[in-house]
């Protein structure tokens, strides 16, 4: 079951929802966009998929929802949980819980114990609430972090916003070199003076230097690229509207999938 209508409606409506909002909110433009294209590169459509749920490709036990939350790193757990608080909750998920605890804690790749997993998912997406649940997850855990990244070193522009949110999403946020806070150490570390530029904009690197957003995006976009294990179609979308020099977004944004083919992301869904 696909829901198009709702879903950064989803992302908006939970600002400040178990998470202090950040002082810079990404625009609704960047949230949509991101949202369709982890759609598009995960479950084959922009349209967002609630119910989506199988054995993930890359090893990591089930993955569901929106975009494809992992019964190994735990955030399928936190979509359950916070279900679990609402009132239509009906137990869906009770004979899973031990082992999805068990699984995240230890961050296991396992789907033993797990049959029935998605036939539960996919029941528990026939209501509103779950996708709410879903939709606060997406926020609180991969929103929030990384506007923290954008809002350090002073990033403006669209394109690279949604970078970082998507690296968040697909990568993860951690501080290894595959993650969004590696890479993101990794970019800056690579400047040790100022760098200019025409894009209009600054960052402030490390404390001390300004660097070109532009220049700043290519570096890390080549980071990630040799870092990702998850992202690699991501990537592509992201560089072709770079070349595009198409860095900030108001109505729509064109990207050239990975077989070459032009679409238009519009900033809202119909």
């Amino acid at each position: 079951m696909k829901f198009s209508a709702l879903s950064l409606g989803l992302i908006a409506a939970f600002s400040g929802a178990g998470h202090a909002a950040p002082v810079t909110e990404y625009s609704n433009c960047v949230n949509v966009v991101v949202m369709q294209l982890i759609s598009l590169f995960q479950t084959g459509s922009t349209a967002q998929n609630f119910a989506n749920c199988g054995k993930d490709a890359d090893g990591s036990g089930y993955a569901s929802g929106v975009i494809n939350f992992t019964t190994r790193n735990g955030d399928a757990l936190k979509v359950i949980k916070e279900f679990m608080t609402s009132s239509s909750y009906k137990g869906e998920f009770d004979d899973y819980l031990d082992t999805l605890e068990e699984y995240a804690d230890s961050g296991s790749r396992s789907t033993k114990n797990l049959d029935g997993y998605c036939d539960a998912w996919k029941a528990a997406a026939e209501n509103p609430e779950f996708w709410s649940a879903q939709g606060s997850v997406v926020y609180n855990e991969y929103n929030v972090p990384s506007q923290e990244y954008v809002e350090k070193i002073g990033i403006k522009f669209s394109v690279t916003q949604a970078v970082l949110y998507d690296t968040a999403i697909v990568d993860g946020l951690g501080s290894s070199k595959s993650t969004l806070g590696g890479m993101f150490k990794a970019t800056n570390n690579v400047f040790d003076s100022d760098v200019t530029g025409s894009s209009g904009n600054s960052v402030t690197v490390n404390d001390k230097y300004q660097v070109d957003e532009y220049v700043w995006l290519q570096k890390f976009l080549d980071i990630r690229e040799k870092n990702s294990s998850a992202g690699r179609k991501n990537i592509e979308a992201y560089r072709s509207i770079v070349t595009r020099n198409d860095l900030n977004w108001s109505n729509s944004v064109t990207v050239t999938d990975s077989d070459g083919d032009d679409m238009v992301i519009k900033c809202k869904y119909t």
